[in-house]
């Protein structure tokens, strides 16, 4: 990971601090027992930046379904919920951030990147 993109992390979901920051990322990755979704995830929420570069937060729960959505799915490969993901996170309006949140907060009881992805206003 390139260090900018690790220090936006810091900064929005550590505090600053690199142990909040170890804290909570090991607290992700405990999420589901799929050892890369945590990983994944983290990479994609690094380049979710708005029109400033300013990395957008996300809820705490919406980053726990995003992680459990990611490792858990079994109705689609890998890649697939990789760009599912990703084009949720393509939109930083506050409008589109508002329905990532709450889609992810709900992700890990959908099994459908469709569903996923379908009403989100930066969908393909």
């Amino acid at each position: 990971m390139h260090v900018p993109r690790l220090e936006r992390l810091l900064a929005a979901y550590g505090a600053g601090e690199p142990d909040v920051f170890a804290a909570t990322f090991i607290g992700w990755d405990r999420e589901c027992s799929d050892a890369e979704a945590a990983r994944i995830v983290t990479e994609l929420l690094a380049v979710f930046v708005d029109e400033n570069g300013t990395l957008v937060r996300l809820s705490d729960d919406a980053v726990r379904g995003a992680v459990r959505w990611m490792g858990g799915s079994t109705a689609l490969p890998s890649a697939e919920r990789d760009r599912a993901l990703r084009t949720l996170l393509s939109s930083t309006t506050p409008d589109a951030v508002r329905q990532t949140t709450r889609i992810l907060e709900t992700a890990a009881a959908m099994d459908d990147a469709a569903a996923l992805v379908a009403d989100h206003p930066g969908a393909c």
